[in-house]
C-alpha cells in the first residue's frame, strides 16, 4: 500500500545477515546514526531463506516507499525481484564478497555513504534481465563459472579461499561446451569456456566481463570466452581487471534484446552470482526500464 500525498516516506532496510564481514549490530548501529532523519525507517534482519516471499510481500503491503537491500548481489537479487514493475525504489548497502552491481552504478562501498545517498542520490530506472524464469540485474552465466559456483554451493567450507581452491583445481579438468545461440534471428555455433550475460559491466570487485555494458540501455551483453591454453589465463584475468576483456582474441562480444540458447544437456546457470540447475534449452531476455534504484547523482 502506498503512503498517501504528503505523507513521510518509509524505508525498508532488509539486512542479510550472512553476508560481508560487517556485524548486523555494526550495520543497525550505523543506519541508526546516519539513516535520513526525514524519513522513517523499519528494520528486517533476513533470518533464513525461506522468508524471502514474507520479506517481499512485507514490502509491497506495509506503505515502504524504499526498500534497502543490505547484503551481497544475491541479497540486491532478492529484494530487486519484488519491486520489478512496483513504483517502491531500490536502495542498496553493498556489504556482499563481489556487489558488482552497486559497483557498476558507483554506489558508496562504506556503510555511511551508502546510507546517506538513500537521501542524497537520484532515481533511475535501470533493465531486468531473466534466464528462463529467473530474474538477474548484474550478471547471469554458464559454463565455467556456474560450474564453479555449483561446486562451492555443495562444499563443506566457505570463503574466498575455498572458492580459489575449486577454481584452481576446476581449470586443469573442465572442458568446454559446444552451444548453439540464436542472437538476432542469426545461429552461431561456439565450443566455450564459459557464456555470460551481462546487463551491468561486471561480476563484481571490478572484475569487468563487458566493459561497455550498460544496464539502462535495452540491451544483454552476450560475452562468449572461446577456450584457451592455461597459460593464456594470467593475460585473459589482466584485460579483465583493466576493462580490456572485450579487446581479447578469446572473447567475442554480442549485443541483442533476447538471445535463445542450446546445450547439449542440462547443467548449472548462475544468476546474480546465485547458483542454480536449468534445462538444456535457455532463453535470455530483457524488461528494459522496469526497476527503479537509487544511485549517486554524477
Amino acid at each position: 500500500m502506498a503512503p498517501s500525498p504528503g505523507e513521510r516516506k518509509k524505508i525498508a532496510y532488509i539486512i542479510n545477515p550472512n553476508a560481508g564481514v560487517s556485524s548486523t549490530t555494526e550495520i543497525i548501529d550505523a543506519i541508526k546514526l546516519h539513516s535520513p532523519g526525514s524519513m522513517d525507517y523499519e528494520i528486517i534482519v533476513w533470518a533464513y531463506p525461506e522468508q524471502s516471499e514474507e520479506i517481499s510481500r512485507r514490502i509491497l503491503t506495509e506503505g515502504f516507499t524504499i526498500a534497502v537491500a543490505v547484503g551481497g548481489d544475491g541479497t540486491v537479487n532478492e529484494i530487486s525481484k519484488a519491486l520489478i514493475g512496483t513504483s517502491i525504489p531500490l536502495a542498496i548497502i553493498p556489504i556482499g564478497s563481489g556487489n558488482g552491481l552497486a559497483r557498476h552504478l558507483k554506489i558508496p562501498l562504506d556503510l555511511k555513504g551508502a546510507i546517506r545517498l538513500i537521501a542524497g542520490g537520484k532515481e533511475i530506472r535501470i533493465d531486468s534481465c531473466y534466464i528462463n524464469d529467473k530474474p538477474f540485474f548484474c550478471t547471469s552465466g554458464i559454463g565455467f563459472d556456474a560450474h564453479i559456483g555449483k561446486l562451492f554451493s555443495e562444499s563443506k567450507t566457505r570463503g574466498f579461499m575455498t572458492y580459489v581452491k575449486i577454481t584452481l583445481s576446476q581449470l586443469f579438468v573442465y572442458r568446454p561446451v559446444n552451444y548453439r545461440l540464436t542472437i538476432n534471428k542469426q545461429l552461431i555455433r561456439r565450443k566455450a569456456f564459459l557464456i555470460t550475460f551481462a546487463n551491468a559491466s561486471q561480476y563484481g570487485n571490478d572484475a569487468f566481463i563487458a566493459p561497455h555494458a550498460s544496464v539502462g540501455d535495452g540491451l544483454i551483453d552476450i560475452c562468449i570466452l572461446k577456450p584457451f591454453k592455461i597459460w593464456d589465463l594470467p593475460f585473459i584475468i589482466w584485460k579483465m581487471f583493466h576493462r580490456t576483456i572485450d579487446k581479447s582474441a578469446f572473447m567475442e562480444t554480442y549485443r541483442s534484446d533476447e538471445v535463445d540458447v542450446e546445450r547439449d544437456a542440462k547443467g548449472p546457470t548462475h544468476y546474480d552470482g546465485e547458483p542454480g540447475e536449468m534445462g538444456s534449452s535457455l532463453r535470455i531476455r530483457i524488461s528494459p526500464a522496469s526497476l527503479r534504484v537509487i544511485a549517486p547523482s554524477l
